[in-house]
């Protein structure tokens, strides 16, 4: 041992001394001796060795619990009744020992977190649950917690679900104890932070723990104060989202039980806006969650109770007087003030507004029982405060009728824009005329023009709902007709307002797609003349008029004469290109040095070369259509983001099977051609006079090129814009891929991108300018929107093909250096040291990654190899630590560098297919050298982001990578997952990056070594995370992940041929082990497999075209169905021996759709199982509870999308085998009577007879049952032989089989001719029908 760590040893006994004075005098040693620098390196390197021989921080920390432990004691033992001055030294006796924990801690963890986790905690937890410790203890304990341990990734990552639940249990109740000295917002962060952790890292709080909130929120009521219960809230919300997804009901219960508080907190801190916001979310999530996607009653997917609409008009009401405050207070404030309320609560308005309004009800009496005391509440006798609330659309037109001013108009504007625009159809037919006419009465009201920009987009969307309406009365749609036509000549005359050029194109655009106004020849002035510049919005407004309109000859120039050549008259189409692209005087074209708008802003991928390549065809409305119909790529697809609870909602809608996406038919593949077969024709001279007005600005682009001034982003529009028109000519088939290549314009669009190449070469040796890598990102953003990999044969395509024969060599080359470069360049802001990663035999371990077991791989390795950017830093806007893939790690040369990637990928990917300047194999091997074992260091976030890039974007769907390729792509992927395999949140993000490479494995010769290489260690890392899932390890977005990846390798190997995982030795196919999904604790993970269950039944290789679908052998699919039902079944059945518990009426409920979301599927996707899948419902509902309603809902699509007319139909083409199977079951639980009639649309079992007797006859006579005929009989009060007689055709059918078997050895065939012989014998006995009976029947 150094000499410098036996004095710290010798310090460490010391601190244990009898004598007080000689621990005092050995803490300042102790305190100088661990901060030390060759002390401080031998603790460290004797921390990360592991080897306990040796002292390392956790030994000494062990000795300072001890030394804290005895004065603590020594103050417990002290004389209670002393001075003033004696308590006060106690306490400050105290503070020192408290900060000496902390200022130890943060030694330790400086350079990285080196003190084990459950050590910190197992002291924390001790010290704040001894009560004798006191405030100061506890206060400083908690902080530790909060700031060096919750903030600290390794940690948060190390935290076990018992030790949340436990740090959860003892702050919480902490926060519900009612003492002053508790520092209530302290613990309440706390609790913010461990169930954010709780609900990342684990699958989450039990729903026993909504009662610790329940009790929160109602103790909030009794306190003046507020503090501490925005994170109390902040919490709930997260616990909420969590929970919502395995239990709705008691959610929606909390929710039902809690908001009345929250509505009279609401009304008591009126001023706190912080507190607000987190109210307004969490009534927003439980809107979501109590009306998914808006559903507003029960049949529909929505959870209604009485409380809950009391709870909704209630709320109704407070946001309505919140809002008219919120106006009030801006007409009086004095300064300037925004007259908008906020998004969030005119969404909550609007949201509110559709759930509360209803054709029916004006008015509505209401109990204001959130006003009402907790004491008052709970005595029934106390009668609540009623009052009248107006509702409908009668309150909103009176709203935007009653005042001028803009802070009262302008709230309820927004409210009726989010209304229309999310719910259209929460504006009825004879509400829209009354709308519109007090909208149009708005808008010429401008004095400052503060509202208008609101008037014109509430505007907007009635004009898109109007559109989407086709039920409107003739005499109301004049009406309309007159409102609009007023309404399209103020919206023309105020596009000369720039700064409402977007609402006023997007208000023309709107009126011109619902088709609501005739274009005239004032519109069309407004793309050629100098109104307006071209833009986004405008651009987008002429896109619509041209696929709706004919565009006419000319227009009257009138007062715009000056704009066009005085020698010459331009027909319109070619007035609209030259305002396009900014041509004015031909003769003041050079000196001209303004650049046309289009060059200098982005616009929709393809707009512009769509309309200047339509306007120069004859048949110019055709062509637009053609374009804007054709398959949109993913890449381009243009889409609002969804809210991030959209996708539980869908969840929702699944589990009441309102939504029921596996029933949705699967388009037919088009055959890609070209579309020259259309014959479309071009005006040869406006073509012309396009290429030349293209060529012009190319011109004067190069003429004005300089490496060091022109920005690199224009040359590649210009670029983008040539090779664009190019390749929508192709599209149409006017031009063909070798004259487009062979074009001036595709050798000006090469010259131009030599050019942007050169700012590319110049950045190489400036790489920490900043202007200039924001230049060059927004160039790279540019090139890769030129780029695409999409299968589908559209513009966007031909123009990427083109795009990719502009990039040279020495571009490409280019860039590759700048990532290699920029790659080594590790900056970590937030970062706060690191550690060596593993230990030299644990690295050599991972490389081995054939050598490997995928128990092998996951193993314990020491998690502090993870170095975490936030180690010892403290965020007050972060709650509990950051995930390592979080953006605020990266620089902007960081980010630039992953784009460069994306692009370079892209490259590589398309280029298989398409020729090209450069050599893609070297890119590509240049872009794997950079996962290398000798660069990658995965514990550097970016790092980590470059490998999850590759992984991503380097194999192609269409174009595979080669297999080797793949192997060295897939060689880090072991060591990244065991190292951050306890982040549930880089897990969950590197098995959603995998799926790209999965089509990949399964391409070209399957018996290679690369192959073989490349599945087994794709296989490993699968096989490794389902043994953690089967372990409890892995949370349920990591199981989402997994059950996506085998879903991925069952399309990919449908057969399991080399989809199989190897798991403690033993083999398993992918294909047994997908069901067992169909059981998992998790219902979002039960659902993904139960829908998903088509992958056991039918070949997906084909692609995703329905035509291509082929069905799998039919062992395969009576496996899968038998292996999917049972585990499904298995899954049920563990929940259903509790349904009397309250608290599993959600997992009842889940699990049951779970068992009819599978079986729909399979009778969906296979022919081959559809019986046994229609039979198993059947018995399903008797067996497990499936609820008839549901069942009938399923089965009504299923048969509608199957062709039949109706369910009964459906149904009855089925019946005879369903009843056969039934009878087979032989057990007199499953009588005829017993048979779920219901889902024939039968109310009663004597309708279900007389309808079905001669289905079901037959079937009891073969067994001799003539009892039950004559049941049968009785209940439909017929005559039991005549139904014999009526049905005796169908019986013969059902003997005779037997008669013609002559086969030998086969007992049950022997059985049953025996059986025949004797009911054949029967019904030609006297007592029933007799020879002569018999005779006449047969």
């Amino acid at each position: 041992m150094s000499l410098a760590l036996n004095d710290l040893l010798i310090c460490c006994r010391q601190l244990e001394h009898d004598r007080a004075t000689e621990r005092r005098k050995e803490v300042e040693k102790f305190k100088r001796l661990i901060r030390d620098p060759e002390t401080v390196q031998h603790l460290d390197r004797h921390s990360d060795s592991k080897q306990g021989k040796y002292l390392n921080w956790d030994a000494v920390f062990r000795f300072l619990q001890k030394y804290i432990q005895k004065e603590t004691e020594c103050l417990r033992t002290a004389k209670p009744n002393v001075s003033a001055s004696t308590q006060t030294s106690r306490q400050k006796k105290m503070q020192e020992i408290s900060s000496l924990v902390r200022y130890f801690i943060k030694c330790a963890n400086k350079r990285a977190p080196r003190l084990k986790c459950h050590e910190l905690l197992n002291y924390i937890m001790d010290t704040v649950k001894d009560s004798s410790n006191g405030v100061i203890y506890g206060a400083d304990c908690s902080n530790i917690l909060l700031k060096d341990i919750l903030s600290v990734r390794k940690y948060w990552c190390e935290i076990s679900q018992q030790q949340w639940l436990e740090l959860f249990s003892v702050y919480f109740r902490l926060y519900l104890k009612p003492s002053q000295e508790i520092n209530r917002v302290l613990v309440a962060r706390i609790i913010h932070a461990v169930t954010k952790g709780c609900c990342s890292q684990t699958d989450g709080l039990n729903s026993k723990f909504l009662d610790s909130f329940s009790k929160a929120v109602q103790y909030a009521r009794q306190e003046k104060s507020s503090a501490g219960l925005g994170h109390i809230l902040a919490a709930l919300i997260i616990f909420l989202k969590s929970l919502a997804v395995n239990f709705r009901i008691q959610v929606c219960e909390l929710g039902d039980e809690i908001l009345p508080t929250l509505l009279y907190v609401w009304t008591q801190h009126r001023s706190n806006d912080s507190l607000k916001e987190v109210i307004i979310e969490l009534f927003q999530l439980q809107i979501y969650i109590h009306h998914p996607k808006g559903a507003k009653i029960q049949e529909k997917g929505a959870y209604e109770s009485i409380k809950w609409r009391s709870i909704l008009y209630n709320l109704y009401e407070l946001l309505v007087n919140e809002i008219n405050q919120i106006g009030s207070r801006g007409k009086y404030s004095s300064g300037s003030r925004n007259i908008a309320v906020k998004e969030n609560l005119i969404e909550l308005m609007a949201d509110v507004c559709h759930q509360v309004f209803n054709e029916d009800t004006r008015s509505l009496e209401i109990s204001q029982s959130y006003t009402t005391s907790q004491r008052e509440s709970r005595d029934y006798s106390t009668p609540c405060k009623r009052r009248k609330i107006e509702l409908g659309w009668e309150v909103i037109k009176d709203y935007l009728q009653k005042s001028q001013n803009d802070f009262d108009l302008v709230p309820w504007l927004q409210i009726t824009t989010q209304l229309i625009s999310k719910y259209p159809a929460s504006l009825p037919n004879c509400e829209i005329s009354p709308l519109l006419m007090i909208l149009y009465q708005l808008l010429p009201q401008q004095r400052h023009g503060e509202r208008t920009p609101y008037v014109l987009r509430c505007l907007i969307e009635v004009a898109l709902c109007q559109g989407k309406k086709s039920n409107i009365e003739s005499s109301q749609k004049s009406d309309l007709v007159k409102l609009w036509i007023k309404i399209w000549s103020i919206t023309l005359r105020g596009i000369s307002t720039e700064q409402m050029q977007t609402e006023n194109f997007g208000l023309l655009g709107a009126i011109i797609e619902g088709n609501l106004v005739e274009v005239d020849r004032e519109f069309w002035k407004l793309f050629t003349g100098s109104a307006c510049k071209p833009s986004g919005p405008s651009v987008c407004c002429l896109t619509l008029a041209l696929t709706n309109s004919v565009v006419p000859e000319t227009v009257k120039k009138g007062t715009e004469q000056n704009i066009y050549d005085v020698n010459r008259s331009f027909t319109l189409k070619e007035s609209i290109m030259r305002w396009l692209l900014f041509y004015q005087l031909e003769d003041d074209l050079e000196d001209n040095t303004e650049l046309p708008p289009i060059l200098q802003s982005n616009f929709p991928h393809l707009i512009l070369e769509k309309i200047l390549v339509s306007l120069t065809m004859k048949n110019c409305k055709a062509v637009m259509n053609l374009f804007q119909s054709a398959p949109e790529c993913e890449q381009h697809r243009k889409g609002k983001e969804e809210p991030s609870f959209s996708e539980v909602e869908q969840l929702f809608l699944q589990t009441t099977f309102d939504k029921m996406d596996f029933l949705t038919i699967v388009e037919e593949c088009a055959v890609e051609k070209y579309q020259s077969s259309i014959g479309f024709s071009v005006h040869q001279n406006l073509k012309e006079s396009l290429d030349r007005y293209l060529l012009g600005l190319s011109e004067r682009l190069l003429n004005s090129y300089s490496s060091e001034i022109t920005n690199s982003e224009i040359l590649v529009r210009c670029s983008s814009l040539l090779v664009g028109v190019l390749g929508c000519y192709c599209y149409t088939g006017i031009v063909s891929e070798e004259e487009a290549h062979k074009s001036e314009l595709f050798q000006k669009a090469k010259s131009l991108m030599q050019c942007a190449g050169e700012s590319i070469s110049l950045f190489k040796n400036k790489t920490s300018e900043e202007s200039r890598i924001c230049t060059l990102r927004n160039m790279i953003h540019l090139c890769i929107s030129c780029l695409c990999n999409c299968t589908k044969q559209n513009p966007s395509k031909i123009v990427s093909v083109f795009f990719l024969r502009l990039l040279t060599s020495k571009l490409m080359n280019d860039i590759a250096e700048i990532c290699k470069s920029l790659a080594s360049f590790i900056r970590k802001p937030l970062d706060h040291g690191e550690v060596d990663s593993m230990n030299d035999d644990t690295d050599e371990n991972l490389k081995e990654v054939e050598d490997l077991s995928s128990m092998d791989l996951f193993k314990d390795y020491p998690v502090d190899s993870v170095s975490d950017a936030s180690d010892s830093g403290e965020s007050q806007s972060t709650v509990g630590a950051m995930n390592p893939l979080a953006e605020e790690y990266l620089s902007k040369q960081d980010l630039l560098l992953l784009d460069m990637l994306k692009f370079l990928c892209m490259c590589v990917t398309s280029s298989q297919a398409n020729p090209v300047s450069f050599r893609a194999a070297d890119i590509r091997r240049k872009l794997l050298m950079l996962i290398d074992s000798s660069i990658l260091d995965p514990t550097k976030s970016l790092h980590l982001h470059m490998y999850l890039v590759l992984l991503k974007e380097l194999p192609g769907k269409e174009h595979p990578l080669p297999m080797e390729d793949v192997v060295e792509l897939l060689k880090p992927l072991s060591s990244v997952c065991s190292l951050h395999r306890r982040d549930q949140d880089v897990c969950k993000t590197i098995l959603n990056h995998v799926l790209p490479i999965v089509t990949n494995l399964s391409q070209g010769n399957m018996d290679t070594e690369h192959t073989r290489d490349a599945q087994g260690q794709f296989l490993t890392v699968i096989g490794a995370f389902w043994h953690l899932t089967k372990e409890k390890k892995c949370t349920f977005s990591v199981r989402i992940a997994l059950v996506k990846c085998l879903k991925t390798l069952l399309e990919a190997d449908p057969y399991s041929k080399w989809a199989i995982l190897n798991v403690m030795g033993k083999d398993f196919p992918v294909n047994e082990v997908f069901p067992q999904f169909l059981a998992d604790e998790h219902h979002q993970v039960r659902m993904l497999a139960a829908e998903s269950i088509n992958r056991l039944f039918q070949d997906m290789k084909g692609g995703d075209c329905s035509r291509l679908l082929k069905a799998l052998p039919y062992n395969l699919q009576q496996t899968a169905f038998e292996n999917a039902y049972l585990k499904a079944q298995e899954g049920l059945r563990e929940v259903s021996h509790s349904a009397e518990n309250a608290e599993l009426l959600d997992e009842i409920y889940n699990r049951k759709s779970v068992l009819l979301m599978m079986i729909a599927a399979v009778l969906y996707c296979s022919p081959i199982c559809e019986k046994q899948a229609l039979f198993a419902l059947c018995k399903s509902v008797k067996e497990n509870g499936l609820e008839p309603h549901l069942v009938k809902k399923v089965l009504e699509k299923v048969s509608e999308t199957f062709g039949y007319r109706n369910l009964e139909d459906f149904m009855a083409s089925h019946l005879d085998y369903l009843v056969l199977e039934w009878l087979n079951l032989q057990d007199t639980e499953y009588s005829l009577s017993s048979f779920p009639f219901i889902l024939l649309n039968y109310t009663n079992v004597e309708d279900f007879y007389r309808s079905c007797y001669k289905v079901l006859i037959p079937h009891l006579v073969i067994r001799s049952c003539f009892d039950e005929v004559k049941s049968i009989a009785n209940q439909i009060q017929e005559d039991w032989k005549s139904l014999l007689i009526d049905c005796f055709p169908k019986i013969l059918v059902n003997i005779l089989p037997y008669f013609a078997y002559e086969g030998v050895g086969d007992s049950r065939m022997a059985q049953q001719r025996e059986n025949a012989t004797k009911v054949y014998d029967m019904l030609k006995g006297e007592n029933l029908l007799g020879k002569q009976g018999f005779g006449s029947c047969s």
